[in-house]
């Protein structure tokens, strides 16, 4: 007795196999550092998918598409997260409307770099009323390190100590305050003006746009 061939069930293993990256690539990308796996598993499930579709029995073919897409779109939104997350946190602490302000020209109010860490750290809105749309004029505070280079000077100060932790501002200048800068020792007391304060990465702020009066 024979069998008509063209009676059997096509299995379509390639399509199987489309569907089975691509679940794997879609629940792997749901898991943080481990996720960058889907970069690759993503592809390769749509790469299968579009080739099983040549053949006959194409659902899981489409499967392994859809879920070769999935998995892309997953990666990506994880990747428009991280960048949202760092603008966010190096956004203007008091500025998070994005409204443009002519800094160069905003009225000038005294300030203190520990003042400032205290009134953050309380109440931002209500710092940010106090603070915001202001250029912030600093006397005579204490250079704790130096950073950066003679281009783009940075220096620190103490902004809060807490135990055996001590929390620092830093500050960033333009370069031509960067020769002068560069003379200065730990310990020095600069005074200077900046146009505004941005939240770093973990617990702390830095001051933009900073020039030595």
């Amino acid at each position: 007795m024979t069998t008509d061939a063209a009676s059997r069930p096509d299995h379509n293993a390639l399509g199987k196999a489309a569907f089975i990256v691509g679940l794997i690539g879609l629940i792997l990308s749901f898991i943080p550092l481990i996720g960058f796996v889907s970069w690759i598993l993503g592809p390769l499930a749509i790469l299968f998918g579009l080739i099983a579709l040549l053949r006959k029995s194409r659902s899981l073919a489409i499967a392994g598409i859809v879920t070769g897409v999935l998995t892309l779109y997953v990666c990506y939104g994880w990747i428009k997260g991280t960048q949202s997350l760092g603008e966010a946190m190096n956004k203007d602490a008091f500025n998070t409307s994005g409204e443009t302000f002519d800094m160069a020209n905003a009225p000038i109010i005294d300030a203190t770099i520990k003042g400032i860490w205290k009134d953050v750290e309380g109440n931002k809105i209500a710092a940010g009323e106090k603070y915001g749309k202001h250029r912030l004029r600093f006397t005579k505070e204490v250079i704790q390190e130096f950073g950066g280079d003679a281009s783009a000077p940075v220096v620190s100060f103490t902004g809060k100590t807490e135990d055996y932790l001590t929390h620092f501002v830093s500050a960033s200048f333009a370069a031509k305050d960067g020769k002068e800068i560069g003379s200065l020792k730990k310990g020095a007391r600069i005074s200077f003006i900046c146009e505004d304060i941005r939240e770093t990465f973990g617990d702390g702020y830095s001051l933009g746009g900073c020039s030595l009066k």
